[in-house]
């Protein structure tokens, strides 16, 4: 190997390295537009990183403000729970109660000929009808033990009833405390909700957008990827095609470097890099304009944006117009000829018909396509 092929290696290996670490820093910026634009729609992939950093620090300082009233009506829901469990508790036993008083004692009152008040099941309800049957003469043994146990029964009940209404006094003394401190903490929510508008006109989606901008600053060098997310769509998905264009570039030069016996020269890296972005460029401009056209000659309608670009379909374009580079620029070519001399004679002279001789390609199994014109 000659200290030229060597250094022409170097100089390719240099290229890769750079436009690897520039194509990646584009690609993860761009990938985290396209899935901001997915996640919030009204941002169009869009955010502001500085924004977001004075909107989180002043939510912070929102939310350690109201840290003691949060955590007091945390306690209150705690405590609410456990009273209405009480109170549920108690109203069952009261029910239960009531319904066996009821039982016991409407047969007695038939039998002593008394019309009891049916509708009211109260503790004093159930305690007048009971003393009245008490009273009543004539009453069997069994009536009269039984009477004494539903006398027993029912201050059973009153007991309950005491106990349910002390439940719920004890609850309504939580609710009121509830609205004295929901209204500090509303207000506090609602600050932290205007803020999180500013930056995520959804403040639903600030937190998912929230970790996403944090773990794309947390990976990115020196906070590039994080600057570059700040560009506009369409600035950043042309960059990325640049930049693919130029990695397919260097994947075609470097099995010319390695296989072909004429060595690749520093002339022919620039030249290809060059040419490469010139291909990636015209084919997303191709690609593009042949989508817009489709939807208007459908009559579809269709508001396509930079933000829902996929940026691998992008970086897919970008690298095989890089690779392809010389066949994509011919197929423009020949295609472009046709479209301006289809229907008429054009005022250049006609081709000749007969192909040119044949010439041998001095590099068989170098590069993925022939090279001999830049070569």
């Amino acid at each position: 190997m000659t200290f030229y092929k060597f250094s022409v290696g170097v100089v390719l290996a240099v290229a890769m390295v750079g436009t690897l670490g520039a194509a990646s820093l584009a690609f993860s910026a761009r990938d985290f537009q396209f899935g901001v634009a997915q996640i919030a729609p009204d941002t169009n992939g869009l955010i502001d990183f500085h924004r977001l950093a004075e909107a989180d620090a002043q939510i912070a300082k929102l939310e350690a403000e109201t840290a003691e009233p949060r955590g007091a009506l945390l306690e209150i829901e705690n405590a609410l729970a456990a009273v209405d469990a009480r109170v549920e508790r108690a109203n069952t036993d009261a029910s239960a109660a009531a319904a066996s008083i009821v039982g016991a004692v409407a047969p007695i009152e038939e039998r002593a000929g008394i019309q009891g008040n049916v509708a009211d099941t109260s503790a004093q309800a159930l305690s007048q009808r009971v003393a009245a049957v008490a009273g009543r003469a004539g009453l069997s043994a069994a009536d009269q033990q039984t009477i004494v146990g539903l006398q027993a029964q029912v201050q059973q009940l009153a007991q309950t009833e005491t106990g349910g209404d002390a439940a719920e006094a004890d609850r309504a003394a939580l609710l009121a405390r509830q609205r004295a401190l929901g209204v500090q903490v509303e207000e506090s929510n609602r600050r932290i909700y205007a803020l999180q508008q500013s930056v995520v006109p959804n403040y639903q989606h600030y937190a998912r957008v929230r970790g996403e901008a944090e773990a794309l600053g947390t990976m990115s060098p020196l906070g590039v990827a994080a600057y570059l997310a700040q560009g506009h769509p369409a600035l950043l998905s042309t960059t990325l095609v640049l930049l693919m264009g130029a990695l397919g570039s260097l994947l075609y030069l470097f099995p010319a470097y390695l296989n072909r016996p004429e060595p690749v020269t520093m002339a022919e890296i620039v030249v290809r890099l060059i040419f490469g972005m010139c291909a990636a460029l015209a084919v997303y401009v191709l690609a593009n304009a042949a989508i817009a056209g489709f939807s208007m000659g459908s009559g579809v309608v269709q508001a396509t944006t930079s933000s829902t670009l996929n940026p691998f379909t992008i970086s897919l374009v970008g690298i095989v117009a890089g690779v392809l580079s010389e066949d994509i620029a011919k197929w423009i070519q020949d295609r472009g000829r046709g479209i301006f001399t289809q229907g008429g004679v054009s005022g250049a002279p006609r081709a000749s018909t007969t192909p040119p001789p044949a010439r041998s390609e001095p590099a068989p199994t170098g590069g993925l396509v022939n090279n001999e014109a830049i070569s």
